[in-house]
């Protein structure tokens, strides 16, 4: 017990993972969804300067860069409702993620070292913008089903939890810890409005701006794993950004699928999202190096 307390895998999402419950709480009784994003905001730079500290100026190593591109996602995720919509929100969120993969990468790119963990970089990048970009473009139903609101918070998590063990297995530590800070916050959130489906309520959904901002950080730390973590699995890499395009063609999938059965609608829709990143999870510690030292020994 002593040693399962003690692993730096279980210590970095302990703390995230209560305080996706504690937002999640706030939300269902009193945190409208503007005050939302900026809890999401706050939360977000906290892990980032408790991982990669404060913030280098000018940036120069990939890593420093990435807290630079968490505010410029917190910027887009700040605009009000008003304005994002699911249109701007997907152009957005691919704009900004093509631009983020093209700063994170462009000494690769220049160097024209197009070997194959390059080759995989630009494939699960792109692969990453195009997915964000259809999660985003989802509109909220006028009566939605009950899956809905777990849809881009069950994405997010499978992306975060399969870039979380890629990279601890592909020897990118600091990113590792960062992804399975986010997968433990959005796992913390998804917990608690699953609670309240089964108590026969509703769960509360993320905002536009939400969505933009933790789908944006997920995705920019995923291509940085991507472009540089030394000895990352090529194939698990191009099937971690899948969780984002399942997602989004979940809702057809489940059309007419256990209709009756109320509870088990958003675990079907999590297990659908989730495949690709558990295919990825599964390949990473297949073909991990030096095995699948996850800390725990």
């Amino acid at each position: 017990m002593n040693a399962l307390l003690g692993n730096p895998m279980v210590t970095t999402a302990a703390p995230p993972f209560l305080l996706g419950m504690v937002m999640a709480l706030l939300a269902r009784f009193a945190l409208p969804p503007p005050v939302l994003s900026l809890v999401s905001a706050a939360l977000l730079l906290f892990f980032y300067w408790d991982t990669l500290g404060p913030p280098v100026v000018p940036p120069v190593a990939a890593s420093q860069k990435l807290i630079y591109l968490a505010f410029a996602g917190i910027v887009m995720g700040l605009l009000p409702d008003r304005l994002l919509g699911a249109s701007l929100a997907s152009k957005l969120v691919a704009a900004a993620l093509a631009a983020a993969l093209l700063w994170l990468g462009w000494r690769r790119l220049a160097g024209g070292s197009f070997d194959l963990q390059m080759i995989a970089a630009l494939v699960a990048g792109l692969l990453a913008i195009v997915g964000a970009a259809m999660l985003l473009s989802l509109k909220a139903s006028p009566s939605p089903p009950v899956e809905e609101p777990f849809l881009v918070p069950a994405a997010v998590l499978a992306l975060c939890l399969a870039g979380a063990i890629i990279s601890v297995l592909g020897a990118s530590i600091v990113t590792g810890q960062l992804l399975g800070s986010l997968a433990a916050l959005v796992g913390g959130w998804c917990l608690v409005q699953y609670i309240a489906v089964l108590r026969g309520g509703t769960a509360i959904a993320w905002n536009k701006g939400t969505e933009l901002l933790l789908t944006f950080a997920a995705a920019t730390v995923l291509i940085q794993v991507a472009l540089l973590a030394p000895k990352a699995n090529p194939v698990a890499l191009m099937l971690s950004p899948l969780p984002l395009a399942v997602a989004a063609l979940v809702p057809g999938l489940l059309r007419g699928l256990v209709p009756g059965a109320r509870p088990l609608r958003p675990l079907v829709a999590g297990l659908l999202i989730a495949m690709t990143a558990i295919l990825a999870i599964l390949t990473a510690m297949l073909f991990a190096p030096h095995g699948a030292a996850l800390g725990f020994s």
